[in-house]
């Protein structure tokens, strides 16, 4: 009785189920027309971030595409078939990163059609590219203290001119509280909480709130409160912390590219700008910095918001080599 009063009240709108495909009519064909719609029941616990989605299905559509050209049905290829389609990529001399993205897109794609009960086993599961080349390894890329302090000075800061704001703005967010550059591209003025100094992240793969240091808080209210933002440009994810200046999107939601472009042209000013160096050196920068100031991986793993503690073990690496340099041990006669 009580089951069915709650029933009645939910509004008339919300009990039907759109665009709804029945269980027993989902078949190959079908799922292929409208992965879509599965992507976005399954990814993120069916709230995907919209950027998210966009980069899924653009690189499911390119696989689905290479499929049809070589006459196969992409439910139907096998794992040796798969590994042609990952040397394509290779190939293409793609980043690396790129070719991750792709693949990893792709295997969610299938782990769907196993839970619709399409396929017995995901082709793509086992299927990746090495690591790292010999000529890529280096020790991880970060900024020590008083470089970090001098790529914060370089950018004249008078509090007028609104873009250096803004860039400053970004780098201490990402070098002092370890976000990402997705992080900054989707932050919104309502993710801030100003009462109780809190900044609620929608992360890679989890969202999570920060606790951001009073400075830095300090430094991003005054940065917003003299940006411009255009209402007419208000997106699926509120109203844009960082806005572009440029005419083309002015007070519009700055791009990814946007924002690295920008960390980039200052790493340049400041002389640290070189290959492998970009914005995800600055996150690093947090991680090192924070290591050493604490030689405790739970606060790192914390504040950088890894998942697991063996992610954050890096930092620990790193220090343990830099601060022992084994090789000192070998004497040499003068």
């Amino acid at each position: 009785m009580n089951s069915s009063k709650k029933i009645a009240t939910i509004p008339k709108r919300f009990m039907s189920i759109p665009d709804f495909i029945p269980e027993h009519e989902i078949n190959a064909d079908n799922f292929i027309l409208n992965y879509k719609k599965f992507l976005e029941r399954y990814l993120s616990h069916g709230e995907p971030a919209e950027d998210t989605l966009r980069n899924y299905c653009s690189a499911v559509d390119g696989y689905i595409e290479w499929c049809h050209y070589n006459k196969r049905h992409p439910l139907k290829i096998s794992e040796y078939e798969f590994t042609y389609y990952r040397d394509m990529l290779v190939q293409l001399k793609m980043k690396k990163s790129s070719i991750k993205s792709k693949l990893n897109a792709i295997k969610q794609f299938y782990n769907i059609a196993l839970k619709v009960n399409l396929i017995k086993e995901n082709p793509a599961k086992d299927i990746g590219i090495k690591a790292y080349e010999a000529n890529d390894i280096s020790p991880l890329k970060f900024l020590d203290l008083p470089q970090l302090e001098h790529l914060l000075s370089v950018i004249p800061d008078d509090g007028e001119n609104i873009e250096n704001m803004r860039d400053k703005a970004m780098i201490l967010l990402m070098a002092l509280e370890g976000l990402r550059t997705v992080e900054v591209y989707r932050m919104s003025v309502a993710d801030i909480d100003w009462k109780i100094k809190t900044i609620y992240i929608h992360g890679k793969g989890h969202n999570d709130f920060i606790y951001p240091r009073g400075d830095v808080l300090e430094y991003l209210y005054k940065y917003i409160n003299l940006r411009y933002f255009d209402t007419n440009k208000t997106d699926e994810m509120g109203k844009a912390v960082f806005t572009a200046i440029g005419n083309r999107n002015k007070g519009g939601r700055m791009d990814r590219r946007s924002i690295r472009r920008s960390i980039d042209s200052w790493l340049e000013m400041a002389g640290y700008k070189k290959r492998g160096i970009s914005c995800h050196m600055l996150r690093h920068t947090c991680g090192t910095l924070l290591y050493s100031k604490t030689k405790d991986l739970q606060i790192v793993k914390q504040v950088l918001r890894h998942s697991d503690i063996n992610i954050t073990s890096k930092y620990a690496h790193v220090f343990s080599q830099i601060d022992n340099r084994y090789t000192s041990i070998i004497k040499l006669k003068k």
